[in-house]
């Protein structure tokens, strides 16, 4: 065999693939530029990027360590908050979220910010709940032509998108819910992400004995996410790529209609982003790769777990806390999460 033949076959297949993933996500990053531009230009001239102890500034540089503390809980946030902004910045914050989520997407945050009103009337005397503390926080100069990040979060909701010439990164993608589902009021019956526990669970009982015995791989759920970084030193903010194994059954041993299921939890997640960036991580991700895990009750309101992780992708979907009436979901991948993959091309490209 000739390998030198293969290896350039192989280059000019990566160069394609890479070509075309630049050409779709063009779009993406022209209309994040152009939101996070006006954004950066509305700060007071000469005002420096903002370090972890000023969390008040939204501008900060791209190698500042405050762009990997994503937080998912409430707490102070590196960044401007909601409530801190003029009506104009406000409406460009919706404007940089909607030129990378989708519509489905938008909607999911939009609701669990809305959350915080509910929280807020359940939890008196307990944490102030606002969707003004939302926080929005910018990591080097919006542009086309190098690279930066930003991310916006606040309870339950934590986005963290990196950007580059070569792409769109938009790991770690973290979705909470509290309370899972409303069940009081004139809001009673609604779940923000109910759709991708109910698939999960409709795949779970479609098992057979000898699957479901593989798949369940505990009678209790764990009490949070397994990639989270909620009370662990920051050197062990990626100890889960060592140290989470892919645990449960494997999917290419389902049939074909178990495996549409596997596909629709993956639109649940993925597809939280524009078609321009998630179609390219939708076709990378190869669902017989995957294995399927559960912890915890198989019945509906009540705690559990299920995760689906392969070489790369990792999804955890945790309903443990409140009796089973509490989310916390999270989108990992080894290789993008934080846009490694993509600032490592860029910069072997740019300075090759």
């Amino acid at each position: 065999m000739n390998y030198r033949f293969v290896t350039l076959v192989a280059g000019v297949l990566l160069t394609v693939t890479a070509t075309a993933q630049d050409a779709a996500t063009r779009s993406v990053r022209e209309s994040m530029v152009a939101a996070a531009g006006a954004l950066a230009e509305t700060v007071e001239p000469g005002t420096p990027p903002g370090m972890i102890d000023r969390p008040g500034n939204m501008l900060h540089s791209l190698d500042d360590d405050a762009r990997e503390q994503w937080q998912f809980w409430p707490t102070q946030r590196v960044g401007l908050p909601i409530e801190s902004m003029s009506a104009d910045q406000r409406m460009l914050v919706h404007d940089l979220l909607t030129s990378v989520l989708s519509s489905n997407g938008y909607l999911k945050v939009v609701h669990i910010m809305q959350l915080e009103n509910i929280l807020d009337m359940l939890d008196r005397g307990g944490v102030p709940r606002s969707v003004d503390h939302y926080v929005l926080a910018l990591f080097g100069t919006p542009s086309t032509e190098s690279e930066w990040a930003w991310r916006f979060e606040g309870h339950h909701v934590s986005l963290s998108v990196s950007v580059s010439p070569e792409g769109v990164s938009v790991t770690p993608s973290f979705f909470g819910s509290n309370p899972a589902e409303v069940r009081t009021g004139p809001l009673a019956g609604f779940r923000v992400l109910g759709v991708q526990e109910d698939l999960a669970r409709d795949l779970l009982m479609s098992l057979t004995d000898v699957q479901k015995a593989r798949a369940v791989i505990s009678d209790e759920p764990p009490g949070e996410i397994f990639t989270g970084n909620i009370r662990k030193p920051r050197e062990q903010w990626n100890a889960w790529q060592q140290s989470l194994e892919p645990q449960g059954v494997s999917i290419g041993e389902l049939n074909e209609m178990q495996q549409h299921w596997v596909r629709r939890i993956l639109d649940e997640v993925v597809a939280n982003y524009r078609p321009e960036v998630s179609g390219a991580r939708l076709e990378a991700i190869d669902p017989a790769e995957l294995s399927f895990a559960w912890m915890g009750s198989t019945e509906r309101r009540a705690p559990h777990y299920f995760r689906l992780q392969g070489p790369d992708f990792v999804f955890e979907y945790d309903n443990e806390q409140n009796m089973g009436n509490h989310v916390h979901s999270v989108w990992r991948s080894r290789s993008e999460d934080f846009g490694m993959g993509i600032l490592e091309r860029h910069y072997q490209s740019a300075h090759r």
